[in-house]
Formats: structure tokens, C-alpha cells, sequence
């Protein structure tokens, strides 16, 4: 007897099944739009700065998974956008994402999420912060410079990392701390670009490395035509003299040590504020670890220009202080330009606290050493970023990049990305999207205040807890160790 109902419905009972090869096929075509939609609304949203079509032919990962690269990237960068949510948001990204597109939903379960994030190449990452960083350079308008110069600060921070053996190695917890009772602490050195406020260069060590060898590694990422702001960690003859070598200028604080010995008498003035003084070279290096035919090779001595500002401490009361800068033209730099280039330096520790405080992250939910240092490299592009639209937001205005507030801009990302849902294939749509968007985002200019007084003191209480003095198994709990009062 022909059996006319199917046993399954939907596919042919013939051997060939052209049923099911359609349904495979429609399935393929759907699973290869999604991909290229990526993650919906925040990737179409960023789609000007990184193209969908681009993330797909750099992906390195052709297997059918649940998470590829492209997903696992913008699923990424959606965590850190919301402030570092935890990995079961961004599964929740995804399975939103796949209810949308008609697919089957993944299961709620951050194992396969995590792997992912443990795949994705540093391959496929150097190539998206290398296109965020062509599609910034594009940007870049004159007024942006200072007397033709790219102005780049350098400075040192660190991050907290989770309490694990394979973190404790290579970034230790301070040695104050009693085993169990701390966290691995990361020290990290980073190179901003204030023409475009991004994070050019980073680099990981410990916490207790002197910021003089994060500079002497990160020297190869400065080119001619630079000029780099440092505070005073970073003032040393080899410093200044092997930047000067590959044509790269500085503004620096004075050294304490040289701060201590220092006589304003010596060297010849050039105005009220500048001395023009001579460095020689000290009979042996220090310890940013430069090699000995590095150091015979830097001049025997160089020429420096000394310049007197005066300003107020933290706690409000008159200084002077000192910058040395090879800069030595005063009539074409003149000392109050010089002054006020350095307080520029400060906008350097404005972003890390927009990093740390803002997207907070001044604790990397990391296990590993390898996962906390691609963890930082997707921060650094995710930062990056919203520094490109805000770029993109100013552009042929007379604002710059550090007038609108980091927070504010991150504020505005949120609320749009939902508008951006869609819009993959509709481009007139998109770009009145995007003039909104960028509209919005010149808005949210800061009110400038300088000379204010800001002291770093918090006004809300924690609560009275007991500080944890041995590990969490073997701590002993003192009951009712706040005191509170009974209610009558």
C-alpha cells in the first residue's frame, strides 16, 4: 500500500529527500545573513567603523558553532559597553539575537560563551583595533595638533584580577597581603593618543615594575613628529635622549632627585620662566633595561630647557614646579604654552578612570594570565570605538575630543543601539540613524571647571564589615560584629 502521509513532517520519505535539502539550504542562506548581521544592533551600529563584510572574510573560525568569532566578538564588546556585565548577559545578548533571526535559541549556559572567548585570535583582534585605528587617523583635523605635533601621554595603572594560582604567578598580590586574602594585581602601561583620545599601546607586568621599563618597551610604537607628556617616573636621560634619537619630542615634570640638587642660576636664560641647561650623560644606564650598545650609542650630552610653573597641589596651597622639555625654542614655545601643555598629561589619568570607575573594570573576572591580556586588548578596542563615533560626532566642529564626556557618550550607545536593529540592508535609514545618534553625542558637552577643588574622599559609609585576615574556609565570623542597635 503507498504510504501518502509522512512519517516526519516536512521531509520526503524518498531516499534523494528534496525536501530536506531545501530546508538545509533555506537554513545555510538564514545562518549566513545572521552571521553577517552579526550581533544586530550593536554591530550595524559600529558598522561604519568596522564593516560586517570585513569580520567576515578576517575570521578565522569556519566551523558551524553557535559562537564564531564575529559573534563571540560583538557579544564581547556588548559586555564591556554595559559596563561589564556578567558572561550570562551576553549569552542572553546572543539568544535574543537568535529569537530575532527565527533560529533555535541556545541553552542558557556560559561554558560554551566562555570557550569562545577563549578562541577568538589575537589574529582577528589586531586586525580590528588596526581598522578602528585607520578609521580615527582619517579623522583627525588640524586643530586637533599642537603646533603641527601629535601629542601621545604615557602612564602607568593596574587592574585586579581573580584569585587563582594561575593569575598569582606572573602578576603576584602585594606582598602586604596574606595568601588567600588578596587579589593578583596587574600592572599596565599605556601610551594615549590626545589627538584622537585613544588607547594606542598598552603593555602588561607587575604591579611593582617601575614605570621607566614600560616606557623603554613602548618606545617602538612612537614615531617622529610626537611628542610625548610623562610625569616625572619617566624623566631620566636615557628616556629623553633615546626619544630624541628617533625625532620624538618631550614634555616631562622634573625628577625628584634631580628636583633636589637643581639650581636655577645655572644654564643660560632664555626668559623669566626658561633656562636653557646641559645634561651629560651618567657613567652607567638605570634599570628600564637598556642594553650597553644602546646606551653607548645615545649623545654624550643633549641640551634640554628647563621651565619654572607655578600652580596649586591637591590640598589647594601655591607650588612651583619644574618641567624639562627638549622643546627649546622659547620664543617659538613660550613657558606658559609649555605650562599648560603638561597640565594636558592629567587627561591621560581622566581615561583610565573612565576605563576602571566608568565601564567598570578595575576587576577583570579572568582566571588566566592569557585571558586577562586579550581581556585588555577587547577593552582597548571597545574603548576605542566610542572614541570613533565621538570622533566621527565633532567632525568640522570647532570641539575637541575631550570635550564630550566619555560616560555621557556611553549613555547615548545604549539608548540608540536598539533603533540600529534591521537597518543592515536599509543604508539611507542607517545614516539618518547615525546623524542622530552623532547629533546627540556633540550635545553632551562637559562643563569645564579648572582650578577646582576635587579631593578623593567618598561620602556614603560602607557598611561595617570585618576585613578578611586569613582564607575565606578557615575565617572565623565575629557575630554581631557591627553593632547596630536593636529596635525598640
Amino acid at each position: 500500500m503507498k504510504k501518502t502521509s509522512q512519517f516526519l513532517p516536512g521531509i520526503s520519505t524518498q531516499l534523494q529527500g528534496r525536501a530536506k535539502r531545501r530546508q538545509l539550504e533555506a537554513l545555510r542562506i538564514l545562518r549566513e545573513k545572521l552571521l553577517t548581521r552579526s550581533i544586530a544592533d550593536i554591530a550595524i551600529l559600529f558598522g561604519g567603523i568596522l564593516p560586517a563584510a570585513v569580520l567576515e572574510q578576517e575570521q578565522s573560525d569556519i566551523r558551524k558553532r553557535t559562537y564564531p568569532e564575529v559573534v563571540t566578538f560583538w557579544a564581547w564588546i556588548s559586555q564591556l559597553l554595559e559596563c561589564n556585565v556578567s558572561c550570562s548577559g551576553a549569552v542572553t545578548f546572543v539568544q535574543n539575537w537568535h529569537a530575532s533571526a527565527g533560529l533555535s535559541i541556545p541553552a542558557f549556559n556560559t561554558s560554551s560563551y566562555c570557550r569562545a572567548r577563549k578562541r577568538l585570535s589575537n589574529k582577528f583582534l589586531n586586525r580590528m583595533l588596526s581598522l578602528t585605528k585607520t578609521y580615527m587617523d582619517a579623522r583627525i583635523e588640524s586643530h586637533h595638533l599642537w603646533y603641527g605635533f601629535r601629542l601621545k601621554a604615557i602612564d602607568g595603572t593596574s587592574v585586579k584580577l581573580m584569585d587563582t594560582s594561575a593569575n598569582q604567578v606572573p602578576f603576584p598580590q602585594p606582598s602586604g597581603q596574606k595568601p588567600g586574602c588578596g587579589f593578583p594585581v596587574m600592572g599596565l602601561t599605556g601610551i594615549l593618543d590626545l589627538a584622537a583620545g585613544r588607547i594606542d599601546h598598552f603593555l602588561t607586568s607587575e604591579d611593582r615594575q617601575h614605570d621607566s621599563k614600560g616606557l623603554y618597551q613602548l618606545r617602538k610604537d612612537l614615531k617622529k613628529g610626537d611628542l610625548l607628556l610623562a610625569d616625572r617616573a619617566y624623566c631620566s636621560y636615557e628616556a629623553i635622549a633615546g626619544l630624541q634619537t628617533k625625532g620624538v619630542e618631550s614634555v616631562m615634570r622634573l625628577h625628584q632627585m634631580r628636583h633636589k640638587k637643581l639650581d636655577w642660576r645655572q644654564g643660560k636664560k632664555l626668559d623669566a620662566d626658561s633656562r636653557l641647561v646641559t645634561w651629560k650623560r651618567p657613567p652607567k644606564p638605570g634599570t628600564s633595561g637598556i642594553t650597553w650598545d644602546e646606551w653607548n650609542g645615545l649623545p654624550e650630552e643633549i641640551e634640554l630647557r628647563l621651565v619654572r610653573m607655578k600652580g596649586r597641589s591637591r590640598d589647594g596651597k601655591a607650588r612651583t614646579m619644574y618641567v624639562v622639555t627638549t622643546l627649546t625654542d622659547a620664543a617659538l614655545y613660550p613657558s606658559a604654552e609649555i605650562g599648560l601643555l603638561y597640565g594636558e598629561r592629567w587627561k591621560i589619568e581622566v581615561k583610565f578612570r573612565d576605563i576602571k570607575t566608568t565601564m567598570a573594570l578595575e576587576m577583570l573576572r579572568v582566571k588566566t594570565p592569557a585571558m586577562a591580556i586579550k581581556t585588555m586588548k577587547m577593552i582597548q578596542i571597545a574603548y576605542n570605538l566610542v572614541k570613533a563615533l565621538q570622533l566621527e560626532a565633532i567632525s568640522g566642529r570647532p570641539i575637541m575630543i575631550d570635550d564630550i564626556g566619555y560616560k555621557a557618550t556611553l549613555d547615548v550607545i545604549i539608548e540608540f543601539r536598539s533603533r540600529f536593529r534591521a537597518l543592515q540592508n536599509r543604508p539611507q535609514i542607517w545614516k539618518k540613524v547615525m546623524s542622530n545618534l552623532e547629533e546627540r553625542i556633540a550635545e553632551r558637552l562637559l562643563h569645564i571647571r579648572p582650578n577646582r577643588s576635587e579631593p578623593r574622599a567618598s561620602k556614603r559609609r560602607p557598611k561595617c564589615y570585618q576585613y578578611l585576615t586569613s582564607p575565606r574556609a578557615e575565617f572565623t565570623e565575629i557575630q554581631h560584629r557591627e553593632h547596630y542597635r536593636a529596635a525598640a
